[in-house]
């Protein structure tokens, strides 16, 4: 799976690494600073977590057309929330697989 994270501090760039390893998951981290390759990440990404606190109106809209339905925003922007959010949708993504 290939997850996108828009919006978030530098510094949990380290954090994000450790969850895509832990969970078997393709991350890509982008935030104001690093938006220079924000349409291709989103159309390659299976999903968006989407730090509302934390972007631009502008994102949320890229986020909104690229992803459809496939976008998630989360209100809170810890890396609790996105661990979380993550393990929902690793769960899911298992869960459709047995069907």
């Amino acid at each position: 799976m290939r997850l996108l994270v828009l919006g978030g501090h530098d510094r949990m760039r380290a954090r994000v690494r450790e969850l895509s390893k832990r969970y078997g998951v393709n991350i890509k981290f982008i935030n104001q600073e690093t938006q220079q390759n924000i349409d291709n990440a989103l159309a390659c990404a299976d999903w968006v977590i989407v730090f509302t606190g934390l972007v631009g109106h502008n994102m949320v809209r890229l986020a909104k057309d690229y992803a459809k339905d496939r976008f998630i925003f989360c209100h809170s922007h810890g890396v609790c929330s996105l661990e979380r959010e993550i393990k929902r949708l690793v769960k899911n993504e298992g869960s459709n697989l047995d069907i």
